[in-house]
């Protein structure tokens, strides 16, 4: 009997995975693979801080039709379910699915893949919103508002921030075109966790865009006025407040875990998943969670990847009757940050990258080189060949 493995969600984690099944296990184990997305359009996330300038780059780089990436597999071994999962009974290995015409439908599994992922705060299109039709819309909205704007405010320095800052200090700031700020509560910009001589160099780069960069300064509410602008209330370290006005404010902090469809049995306080050391749901060994809903470890798509590797390998076990193998985590990480069209800033496993070379891996291209690749099943992001 053929036996089927469900998939929610379609980004980084989910898509490699499905491709990887269907080229190394889907005939040697009799599978179907059924992936179920609220988007029917694979999304490349990492150059959105681009996408919204106008006139920088078209929306075919960053969506790619599910449907045709995996015509090539037979439809005996593949299904994709256009919907958003709603309801999820793991004892009854079901999920009720709710169909992108408004009807719903019940998908029953042997083997589930949970690979949600993660959306933004606001609404914002760092990352995929409910499917790729509204991300299309809120693109187009965005490079209306910064086409319209003369000052832009970004809330947050992480890598989104840093790197929405970077692109428009690249195409208005440091042509005197519009003024660009971005504003942290931190010393410095990007996370702890990075390296301090990557930080400052960001910071350094930023400057040379003429994009100003507001330290160890809060944002404690933003109101949109009449006029279609924003004003943004600021609390400065040395305990006095500022209150400032922009014709665009971009908040990049914040993310929500697409959980919501979980048994809270399931879930950490954080939203995330509760995870066993071999990434299955804890009572459940034929549940694996994968990418940012999985709990444990930081939110990068280099995580994400090393996810699905060790869940498709462990497969082979799994359906054999095998011992699964214990998950080992990586033990070093990277953060490649560009910094506009011409800089970039960077570390792998503690060693600080040259600004020239994560200008050639990331900041040319934001991946757009290769992400066609990447959504035909021939590579993971970080991770090499699939």
């Amino acid at each position: 009997m053929t036996h089927t493995v469900v998939i929610l969600g379609a980004g980084h984690a989910g898509l490699p995975a499905a491709h990887s099944i269907l080229k190394h296990q889907a005939e040697k184990f009799d599978l179907k693979v059924v992936l179920v997305s609220p988007s029917d359009d694979y999304y490349w996330p990492i150059a959105t801080p681009r996408i919204i300038v106008p006139n920088q780059m078209a929306d075919d780089k960053i969506f790619f039709h599910i449907p045709k990436l995996f015509e090539k597999y037979p439809s005996a071994r593949f299904e994709f379910v256009h919907g958003k999962a709603e309801t999820w009974n793991p004892d009854d290995n079901a999920v009720l699915v709710t169909l992108n015409d408004g009807s719903s439908r019940t998908v029953e599994y042997h083997t589930i893949i949970v690979a949600t992922g993660s959306s933004a705060q606001a609404q914002m299109p760092w990352k995929l919103l409910d499917n790729s039709k509204q991300t299309r819309a809120a693109l187009d909205d965005f490079r209306r508002r910064v086409r319209d704007a003369e000052s832009i405010v970004i809330g947050g320095a992480g890598p989104t921030g840093v790197e929405i800052a970077g692109e428009l200090g690249s195409a208005y700031a440091k042509l005197g075109k519009k003024s660009v700020t971005l504003i942290t509560s931190n010393s410095m910009v990007l996370e702890d966790r990075i390296m301090t001589k990557v930080r400052t160099e960001a910071m350094a780069k930023l400057g040379k865009l003429k994009v100003n960069v507001r330290t160890s300064t809060r944002i404690t509410n933003t109101t949109e006025d009449d006029d279609g602008a924003t004003t943004i209330q600021l609390s400065h370290s040395n305990g006095t407040n500022e209150s400032i006005k922009a014709d665009l404010f971009i908040p990049s902090w914040g993310l929500k875990f697409n959980t919501g469809f979980a048994p809270a049995s399931l879930l950490e306080p954080n939203g995330r998943f509760k995870i066993t050391d071999k990434r299955q749901a804890p009572g459940y060994k034929n549940t694996f969670i994968v990418g940012d809903v999985a709990d444990g470890e930081p939110l990068q798509i280099m995580f994400a990847e090393t996810h699905v590797k060790h869940v498709v390998a462990a497969l082979e076990q799994y359906f054999t009757g095998g011992e699964i193998p214990k998950y080992v985590p990586r033990t070093w990480s990277g953060h490649v940050v560009s910094v506009g069209r011409d800089y970039g800033a960077g570390e792998v496993a503690g060693w600080k990258l040259w600004g020239w070379l994560v200008w050639f891996l990331k900041s040319r291209h934001l991946g757009t080189n290769y992400a066609p690749d990447c959504a035909e099943g021939k590579r993971f992001v970080t991770l090499g060949s699939i």
